[in-house]
């Protein structure tokens, strides 16, 4: 049985989204990401490009600060992840599955019941150099952060 939610929903405006940019070490990187309100949880739609290479595989979460920083770290308020549950990495609210790059361009789905799209809005979207080890206390050793876009 299929649920109410379906692709078509994806072609609608969406409850919040993020605009994404990257560092002035990344000036190519861009993208959105937006948030769709479905089945008591959020689609989560990316698509970016500019992802630099060699790496093809990136983390990307929630967090719950701004996109602002300071000369070494660009992103240092982005803040922690996203855990309105208090629950250990990888399990935060903010926890998202890996980004794939090809060639510099991710486009990315995924369905998650850790939050409705009101409960980011405020938030900031990151994404970091490296891929989560999904064991790292508290955030996956994922590395530099990158980009950065506050959601709205």
């Amino acid at each position: 049985m299929f649920s109410k939610f379906s692709l078509r929903h994806l072609s609608g405006k969406p409850c919040c989204a993020a605009e994404v940019r990257g560092s002035s070490a990344y000036p190519d990187l861009m993208g959105k990401v937006s948030f769709y309100n479905a089945c008591g949880g959020s689609v989560v739609l990316a698509e970016v490009c500019g992802l630099p290479a060699p790496c093809n595989v990136f983390a990307m979460h929630i967090h719950s600060g701004t996109c602002t920083g300071n000369e070494s770290d660009p992103f240092a308020d982005s803040g922690t992840h996203l855990n309105l549950k208090g629950t250990e990495h990888p399990f935060h609210t903010g926890d998202l599955p890996p980004l794939f790059s090809n060639n510099g361009y991710a486009w990315y789905a995924v369905y998650t019941s850790r939050f409705k799209p009101w409960d980011v809005k405020g938030c900031s979207v990151i994404i970091h150099a490296n891929p989560d080890d999904f064991m790292t206390q508290p955030s996956g050793n994922a590395g530099e952060k990158i980009a950065c876009g506050r959601i709205f």
